[in-house]
């Protein structure tokens, strides 16, 4: 049976942050989806270009440990490093069954307000404030909160 997303990402109401819920036919969709519904928060993620990959190697005892990691280093990324990444991914793979890895490579480019735009807010961190991970009828669905 194939899998049938209802959209790749949505945001939810929270009263002072962001609530993202993303989606995936697999684990590793669905944590990509999570990372690209953080980045859409500022940016537009479809004016990105792959001009260069960032490999991110992150760890985590479980899986709700591996995504706030996860989408930790994605906010360092743009935060610290001004590295705006778009749906581009060489790779982005999970292994482990407790503790897990993540391992990806992700294609930007540095970020440019004029080209990438603004969309009003700037993800400061990630949470584990109402975090959910659970596989529903074909698909995976990510829940959490980012502090914005």
């Amino acid at each position: 049976m194939g899998c049938e997303l209802p959209i790749p990402y949505e945001y939810g109401e929270h009263t002072a942050d962001i609530s993202i819920i993303a989606y995936g036919c697999t684990l590793e969709e669905a944590f990509r989806n999570a990372a690209l519904g953080v980045a859409d928060l500022t940016y537009y993620v479809s004016r990105v270009e792959p001009r260069e990959y960032v490999d991110v190697d992150v760890e985590g005892d479980d899986l709700e440990q591996l995504l706030f990691n996860w989408i930790d280093e994605v906010i360092y990324l743009f935060d610290g490093r001004k590295f705006a990444y778009g749906n581009y991914f060489r790779e982005l793979t999970i292994i482990g069954n407790g503790p897990y890895r993540l391992k990806a490579s992700i294609g930007g480019e540095h970020y440019d307000i004029n080209k990438h735009g603004y969309r009003g807010l700037i993800v400061k961190a990630m949470t584990y404030n109402m975090m959910e991970i659970a596989r529903t009828n074909n698909y995976w669905r990510i829940r959490f909160v980012v502090d914005v």
